[in-house]
């Protein structure tokens, strides 16, 4: 199939208690999906209520990563359903000392995995990084008093209940028989719905995320090591373009977007990735401009049947 998307590309980022230069550039490509339309219907759907996206900008040599980890871990804990997570490992060379895998010559220590994306990179160069790590994002939201985007993980937590009472001005579904599922055995297709249940003026763009679980590798965590530690929610790949692709038609109450993408598995590029334990997030997030640029309207996380 000719029009099968693929993006290879690698990871996000963020340092701890160290300054170090963003590059200006960012891996911006083309976004081609397989079927595309779009509609307005004259029964408005109910709105669904807004979930929370924590973007966990994380390295493995990172010493107070776990800690952020395990704020988001009970931060979903206690919102099953409502609140997801995506951890970011930048690549392109950024925090390289904080996020590059294990490898001690004479020593153990010996990373499986590296977990580094080059759309990690672009993600936290256009959401600004505060150069330490860990830090994160909520619905990529700029909250009032704060004076960035990316915030301390002591503050997740407040944040994320704010938003959870909201009602979401878009509702991601799936369409077809079959939602997100391999249609070979490694090739993913996903048929996603996205309907608006009210108007915006601000452009819209919609993010698919590929996320692993159960990774056991080594973690700086302190002062030691850990050998078997689980990385969770960690970023594979994005299907669309780091900073999404662009709904293009008038946002309305009514307007609903029909996509089909498909994500081909490439056991040269895709390594030691296993399928079983592979999810699908899906937002929808305002566009680069403005004052609400970035926002994210509404996340769901699926899994892959």
């Amino acid at each position: 199939m000719k029009n099968i998307f693929k993006i290879f590309t690698a990871s996000l980022l963020l340092v701890s208690a160290c300054e170090e230069e963003i590059p200006t550039g960012l891996n911006l490509l083309p976004e081609r999906s397989i079927f595309d339309t779009t509609y307005i219907t004259n029964i408005l759907p109910a709105p669904q209520q807004t979930n929370v996206l924590i973007e966990d900008f994380t390295g493995v040599k990172c010493a107070n990563c776990p800690r952020a980890q395990l704020t988001a871990k009970n931060i979903v804990a206690a919102n099953l359903k409502r609140v997801f997570v995506m951890g970011i490992h930048p690549g392109k060379g950024l925090l390289n000392s904080f996020v590059s895998p294990f490898k001690t010559p004479g020593d153990d220590h010996d990373s499986k995995y590296d977990f580094r994306t080059d759309e990690g990179a672009d993600i936290i160069t256009f959401l600004g990084s505060s150069g330490a790590l860990p830090i994160g994002s909520i619905n990529r939201t700029k909250f009032s008093g704060e004076s960035a985007i990316l915030i301390d993980d002591t503050k997740w937590n407040g944040y994320t209940i704010g938003l959870l009472n909201n009602n979401s001005i878009v509702n991601i579904d799936t369409f077809s028989n079959k939602g997100v599922y391999f249609v070979e055995a490694n090739k993913i297709r996903m048929n996603l719905k996205l309907s608006y249940t009210a108007s915006t003026n601000d452009s819209q763009y919609i993010s698919i995320a590929i996320i692993e679980n159960s990774l056991v590798d080594f973690q700086k965590s302190g002062s030691v090591t850990i050998e078997d530690y689980d990385h969770e929610h960690v970023l594979r790949r994005m299907v669309t373009p780091s900073t999404g692709t662009q709904l293009k038609a008038s946002i309305i109450g009514g307007r609903v977007f029909e996509k089909t993408y498909e994500y081909e598995i490439n056991p040269g590029t895709d390594i030691n990735w296993n399928k079983e334990n592979l999810k699908l997030l899906v937002f929808v997030h305002n566009g680069t401009n403005g004052t609400n640029k970035f926002v994210i309207q509404q996340v769901k996380e699926y899994e892959i049947h």
